[in-house]
């Protein structure tokens, strides 16, 4: 009888343990899942950057020039940046005057002079996390010194 009692509680200590190291197993398998996730964000993000260098974009007469800008997972309270190159394809030298944002959070940072016929320019779009949780979605209209080209730059981030 004693030694059925041992014999179960040595099955306990083993179920339990076996138990302990498959939850052990799951965690560690999961913790790596998200590593790697992370670490193919990352790589994402710079593989993008050494490539193009930022967003490029063609700016057209009689026309909305749609920009995408996608931050992907940014900390809670940093602020991202992206850079976004604007090409003149129009007869006349444009200058980029004033934005609107549909938030505070995001803003972009304008050239200051004419962008002459075929040359590039570049802007930077930054988004501040600071008060923002999970999906974000946000936009920026740009207008310029001729009045039928607009550009339109849709953010989205997902703030961690």
């Amino acid at each position: 009888m004693r030694v059925g009692r041992i014999a179960l509680g040595l099955v306990v200590v083993v179920v339990a343990l076996l138990a302990t190291l498959r939850i052990w197993d799951s965690t560690t398998d999961n913790r790596r899942r998200e590593i790697e996730a992370q670490n193919s964000v990352r790589a994402d993000k710079e593989s993008r950057e050494s490539q193009h260098e930022g967003l490029s974009q063609e700016i057209r007469t009689d026309s909305v020039t749609e920009c995408i800008v996608e931050f992907g997972e940014v900390g809670y309270g940093t602020t991202a940046t992206e850079r976004l190159r604007l090409r003149n394809t129009t007869d006349k030298p444009l200058t980029l005057i004033e934005y609107q944002a549909t938030c505070r959070c995001t803003w972009i940072e304008l050239p200051r002079y004419p962008i002459a016929p075929g040359e590039w320019a570049e802007a930077e779009v930054k988004f501040d996390s600071r008060g923002e949780h999970g999906s974000v979605g946000n936009y920026i209209e740009v207008s310029t010194s001729d009045e039928r080209c607009i550009i339109a730059v849709w953010m989205s981030a997902e703030v961690i």
